[in-house]
C-alpha cells in the first residue's frame, strides 16, 4: 500500500487578504511558514520516500519547510503542473466573498457547502465564463490529478509514504473522486490541512 499525505500549502498573502487564489501565486506569510513547520513536526514519525508539489512557490516552499521539520531536508521535491490548483480565470485574486457569490449565482443560488457535492458543475461554470482559455473542465482536472497519483504511486515500493503539497480545490477534487459519500461533511480546507490517500496499485481510498 502506498500512502499519500496530501497537504494544502501554508497561508499566503492572498489568503491573508481573503482573496481567491488559483493559478495566481503569492508568498507564504509568517503564519503560513509557522503552520508548515508545525505540520512537519506533527508528521515527525512518518518517513517519506518522496515529495511532490505543484509548480507554485507556495506549495514548494511549504514542502521544504515540512521536510526540514520532519528531519528529511535532503528529499528532492518534484514539482509537477498536474498538481496545480484549479484555474479561477476572471475570479483570480478576487475577494473570496465575491467569488463564492458569483459561482453560487451561476449555479442558481446554491450554498457554499452544496458546491462540494457539485464540483463538476462549479468547474463548468468557471469554464463557461473563461476569458483566458486557461480554465479547465472537471474531467481535465481529474485526469491530470489521477495521472499524477498513479504515475508516482507506481514507482515506489509497497509501504512508501509520499508527501504531496497542493491546493484546496484540488484536495476537494480528491475527496470528490475517492470519498464522495462523505463529501457533504467536508468543511473548508484550511491552510496546512492534510488528508491521507491510500493506493493499492489499482484503487484509491481515503485513509
Amino acid at each position: 500500500m502506498i500512502t499519500f499525505y496530501i497537504v494544502r500549502h501554508g497561508q499566503t498573502l492572498l489568503n491573508q487578504l481573503d482573496r481567491a487564489q488559483g493559478w495566481a501565486d503569492s508568498p507564504l506569510t509568517a503564519s503560513g511558514k509557522q503552520a508548515a513547520k508545525e505540520l512537519g513536526k506533527a508528521l515527525s514519525s512518518v518517513a517519506f520516500q518522496a515529495a511532490c508539489t505543484s509548480d507554485t512557490y507556495r506549495a514548494f516552499y511549504t514542502a521544504r519547510l515540512v521536510l526540514e521539520e520532519n528531519s528529511q531536508p535532503d528529499i528532492p521535491i518534484h514539482q509537477d503542473t498536474r498538481l496545480r490548483e484549479w484555474c479561477l480565470d476572471i475570479m483570480e485574486a478576487e475577494q473570496n466573498s465575491i467569488f463564492i457569490k458569483r459561482v453560487s449565482e451561476w449555479l442558481g443560488g446554491i450554498s457554499f457547502s452544496e458546491m462540494n457535492k457539485r464540483l463538476p458543475e462549479v468547474a463548468t461554470a468557471i469554464k463557461q465564463h473563461d476569458t483566458t482559455g486557461m480554465a479547465e473542465t472537471f474531467e481535465q482536472i481529474s485526469k491530470r490529478l489521477k495521472e499524477l497519483l498513479i504515475s508516482v504511486g507506481s514507482v515506489y515500493p509497497d509501504g512508501s509514504n509520499i508527501l504531496v503539497v497542493t491546493h484546496a480545490f484540488l484536495m476537494k477534487t480528491v475527496a470528490y473522486l475517492f470519498d464522495f459519500e462523505n463529501i457533504a461533511r467536508l468543511s473548508k480546507i484550511g491552510n496546512a490541512d492534510r488528508m491521507k490517500l491510500l493506493f493499492d496499485g489499482q484503487n484509491f481510498r481515503i485513509g
